[in-house]
């Protein structure tokens, strides 16, 4: 059988695989989700950045940027970084510029390191459990600035369990995460409010979103990083 591992925070990728895996980045509240909607919704391709001085440069070049800091948008960006904003009429048919403040630096961490990289949510958990039949699996979870996040060990912990029936779950990590999404998968909404990141969304008036970042299996797009002919990650759609 093949492994799953949850990894709490993508600091210690290199802890984890000395060979190339195939990691699920998630980011649920909200990159991860809002990539997913965004290619659900017909965006062509999403180039993930990892400062937002590359962003703004796009962005004065004229290009379609979606980009955000500690939970905010950026005032030169077009679109921030919640799944609402990226609708058929706004983002369909185009090409986006995103920078997010822990979701595209993990997937940058991650092809650092040779893997391959799709990217996750429960809005594609179904789909996504099914395209990981057959490969090691390593459950990234973005986190907040290197610290842990209830909402993506709970994904990590939900996509285990999907793939109970394929995947040996290894570390103690992963057996963690799988009691935690056990224990609290019945009330997800319930819990995860009393999150730190949660809060942080309350504040800044964004937590309109956590109803869909909660949904499960609504969607089929599976976004996958790809490093393009310019040497930019790119990611694009794979459906079942």
């Amino acid at each position: 059988m093949k492994t799953i591992s949850a990894v709490l925070s993508p600091e210690l990728i290199s802890a984890y695989s000395d060979t190339p895996s195939t990691c699920v980045v998630v980011d649920i509240l909200r990159a991860s989700t809002t990539v997913v909607t965004a290619f659900e919704n017909g965006a062509r391709a999403i180039y993930p950045l990892e400062h937002v001085e590359e962003a703004k440069h796009y962005a004065e070049m004229g290009m379609l940027v979606g980009a955000e800091r500690n939970v905010n948008r950026c005032d030169f960006a077009q679109l921030g970084n919640d799944p609402l904003e990226y609708s058929r009429e706004a983002i369909g048919g185009k090409e986006i510029y995103f920078t997010t403040t822990n979701g595209t630096r993990s997937i940058q961490y991650c092809m650092r390191h040779g893997h391959t990289v799709l990217v996750g949510g429960f809005v594609n958990l179904k789909a996504l459990a099914q395209r990981c039949e057959g490969h090691d699996i390593l459950a990234v979870c973005a986190g907040w600035k290197g610290r842990i996040c209830i909402e993506d060990a709970l994904f990590a912990g939900a996509l285990a369990d999907a793939l109970s029936g394929t995947h040996i779950p290894t570390g103690d990590a992963t057996k963690m995460v799988i009691e935690l999404w056990q224990e609290h998968k019945g009330h997800l909404e319930e819990y995860i409010m009393n999150s730190e990141h949660y809060q942080r969304l309350v504040k800044a008036g964004k937590q309109d979103s956590l109803r869909l970042c909660l949904t499960e299996s609504i969607m089929q797009s599976i976004p996958v990083a790809h490093m393009n002919d310019n040497g930019l990650i790119e990611l694009r759609v794979e459906q079942l």
